[in-house]
């Protein structure tokens, strides 16, 4: 009822006033009032009495602009209550007045937002159309903004939609008239209004300035805006100039002042691409902005950790795929249209599938397409190679009835024109030429499409499921996961192992922590050697990162070294090599990174099941166990010991293998019993009957020893005999006689020939 009585108010304002002869300030105030009512109402039948009451003042006096401009209003808050036609009544009173009085900003201004309310023809085609024609709803709503505010520079709502219009458009943005009004409403009194310059700022960066982008973006604060999204801004356009470091300053700056919710908003805004349902959740959980800043920088090291970066690289790479998809995966319409071959949806509308997928995974490994207009509709496939035991990732977009709207399909017979039924139809039939061809045009990339580009019909059926199981499983990784993959021409081959000692062993660090020690070999053919002073050296970097069971950093080592020799590696040889790093107690997984100064040639390789147990001598414990072969070229000095190590795990028939382990937490001359055994993998068996055992592994040792004090390290021998040629798991058993507790600790070898 209270609602009731504004509006009638209102109308009893429109019918007392008179024609005026200018638009003056107070005049668009008494519009500002009449718009901010106007939102305010919920009931469209009084509201239609306002408009029938107003429409009888405009019968006296057709020439006052000012009736014609409050009859657009009530006619688009009509519109926006449900009633679309409405719209076009709006547009035909603002296009009245701006007849009656071009000069005027504020009829063009009413034309432009009745456009956009009315918005996109129902058929795709036609509004692509439109656009080329510049007829559609964005080229006209942007005209009628440029119209405004070249009618007044600071009618700041004319020009910041103008921005926003011409950043939207799909086809030949006019960012030209948006570039022009920014500049001229920043140097006019409107530059004094925040949305100015904040508008100015994104399109300055739009159009490729990004300095001129960050003298706005400073403006708007100075002028009184946020400073979270000053800086949020700053930071999208220095990294728009690949200017990271002072970009990522700004970037963890504007999440500590993101007081507003309108910051919040921004920050999530350029998570929700890549981040989890979960993560999301659990942003959305943060208190406050000191919170919220803590979770974005776990949230992007989590990332760097996960694909071997350097701290801030995956941030500085999601805000460059950004920018690519804008410019060149941007949708050329909001009304997405699917069939039943397009299962997947994305709640965006701003890019096409193709820019879901970049954003997640960056550039394809490889793309393909496939041109026959008469029987499949514009396709494209990208491959992603993913280390095993991953499967590589093919994903297949479609452009059904729309040349640029790209959508994910489950294989790639859905690129048929004839759709699903076609792709059913080819379930045991003879192919046509063209639909083998289609197939053939990705032979390159899985075998699954050589062996559909045969036309044979025998097996197509069975081949097509599992083509089409292959498509499922890679849109279910592809758009639930992102990856930021190191690439390099030329793969390093590198092979690692690791194992765990106690923080007396080297590195000293945490209380009660321990060394995971990592040991690698590279074949001699992947390396590029260098001549130095009459020598031959090797020059290598390493990343290495240890990663607890959240993906958290927990140890890192970045480090370049140079491994000389007097003379190149022999051909078959390997280089081999070892770091270590301290960590306190917990389950880890480890990653490590080798490649070449340079990046030309390199490798990523990953460990799981790092155990740091407690090594301090205050409690029973055990290191892991550390095989070694005398003659490997690698040796570990831990403080007068030397440890022989053996990266590749391979033993010859007939030699030895060199043992070390440290005990911990048995007191000094008190004896612990230890059994070493040796069991063949999957034929314990045979073993067993070969050292004349049953179906227990064989023990090569077995002995009571003293303890030396709250360490004891340990180095022992066994010899491989006539054990034959296959895979083996040593194990270590070790009892504390005090307790009883038994710890045991096994590591995997392969005896080779001789």
């Amino acid at each position: 009822m209270r609602r009731a009585l504004v509006v009638d108010a209102l109308l009893i304002a429109v019918c007392l006033t008179g024609p005026l002869g200018a638009q003056s300030p107070a005049d668009r105030a008494d519009l500002e009032r009449l718009r901010d009512s106007l939102a305010g109402a919920r009931d469209s039948i009084t509201l239609k009495r306002l408009e029938a009451a107003t429409i009888e003042v405009a019968k006296r006096d057709r020439a006052d602009p000012l009736i014609h401009l409050r009859l657009g209003f009530i006619a688009y808050r009509l519109g926006e209550l449900g009633g679309k036609s409405h719209y076009d009544d709006a547009a035909g009173e603002f296009e009245w007045c701006a007849e009656l009085r071009p000069d005027w900003p504020y009829p063009w201004y009413g034309a432009g937002v009745a456009e956009l309310a009315q918005g996109e023809h129902s058929i795709i085609g036609v509004e692509n159309l439109r656009q080329v024609l510049r007829k559609d709803y964005l080229s006209k709503a942007a005209r009628a903004f440029a119209k405004a505010a070249e009618a007044d520079p600071s009618f700041a709502n004319a020009t910041v939609d103008l921005a926003r219009t011409a950043m939207a458009q799909r086809v030949g943005p006019r960012l030209d008239l948006a570039l022009r009004a920014v500049r001229e409403a920043a140097a006019s009194p409107a530059g004094q209004s925040p949305a100015i310059q904040l508008a100015r700022g994104r399109v300055e960066r739009v159009a490729g300035d990004a300095d001129s982008a960050l003298a706005a973006f400073e403006r708007y604060v100075t002028v009184g805006g946020d400073s979270a999204v000053g800086l949020l801004e700053e930071a999208r356009t220095l990294y728009f100039a690949n200017h990271a470091a002072a970009a990522s300053q700004r970037y963890y700056a504007g999440a500590a002042a993101s007081h507003a919710p309108e910051a919040a908003a921004l920050y999530r805004e350029d998570l929700a691409w890549i981040a989890t349902p979960e993560e999301l959740a659990d942003y959305d959980a943060q208190d406050g902005p000191d919170a919220r800043a803590r979770w974005l920088a776990e949230f992007w090291e989590r990332r760097d950790v996960a694909d071997l970066h350097a701290a801030g690289e995956r941030l500085a790479e999601h805000f460059r795929r950004y920018f690519y998809a804008e410019r060149n995966f941007r949708l050329a319409s909001r009304h997405r249209h699917y069939d039943i071959t397009e299962v997947y949806r994305s709640a965006q509308a701003e890019f096409d599938d193709r820019g879901v997928i970049y954003l997640r995974h960056g550039p394809p490994d490889r793309r393909a397409t496939y041109i026959a207009p008469d029987s499949v509709e514009p396709n494209e496939t990208w491959l992603y190679h993913r280390p095993p035991p991953a499967s590589d990732l093919i994903l297949h977009f479609v452009a059904r009835r729309d040349g640029q709207d790209y959508k994910l399909v489950e294989s790639l017979a859905d690129a048929l024109n004839s759709g699903f039924s076609g792709a059913l139809a080819l379930q045991g039939r003879h192919m046509s030429l063209t639909t083998a061809g289609l197939f053939d045009s990705r032979a390159a990339l899985n075998p699954v499409y050589a062996r559909l580009g045969v036309r044979s019909t025998s097996t197509v059926g069975g081949v097509l499921v599992e083509e089409r199981s292959l498509g499922q499983h890679s849109i279910t990784v592809g758009t639930t996961t992102d990856t930021y993959r190191q690439v390099f021409d030329a793969p390093l081959d590198v092979a690692a192992s690791s194992f765990v000692v106690g923080a007396g062993g080297g590195g000293g660090g945490h209380a009660g922590g321990a060394v995971v020690h990592i040991v690698f070999a590279i074949p001699e053919h992947r390396l590029d050697p260098v001549p130095d002073s009459g020598r031959v050296a090797y020059p290598l970097a390493f990343r290495l990162y240890l990663v607890d069971a959240h993906g958290r950093l927990a140890a890192s080592l970045d480090t370049t070294r140079l491994f000389v020799s007097r003379q190149p590696l022999p051909s078959g040889t390997y280089l081999t090599g070892q770091l270590a790093v301290t960590v306190p107690p917990g389950t880890y997984s480890y990653r490590l990174l080798a490649k070449r100064p340079d990046d030309t040639a390199g490798d990523a390789v990953a460990g799981d099941s790092v155990v740091a147990d407690t090594l301090t001598g205050d409690r029973f414990a055990v290191s892991d166990l550390v095989l070694g072969r005398i003659g490997s070229g690698l040796l570990w000095s831990n403080r007068g010991d030397t440890v022989f190590l053996n990266p590749l795990g391979r033993f010859p028939q007939g030699g030895g293998v060199e043992l070390y382990y440290e005990v911990y937490g048995v007191p000094a001359g008190s004896a612990y019993h230890t059994s070493i055994r040796l069991e063949g993998q999957g034929k314990r068996s045979a073993l067993g009957r070969m050292f004349g055992g049953g179906k227990r592994s064989p023990v090569l040792l077995e002995f009571d020893a003293p303890s030396d004090g709250p360490e004891t390290r340990v180095h022992r021998r066994i010899e491989l005999g006539d054990v034959p040629r296959g895979t083996y798991v040593i194990g270590l058993r070790v009892t504390d006689p005090a307790s009883g507790v038994t710890r045991t600790r096994t590591s995997q070898i392969t005896v080779v020939a001789r």
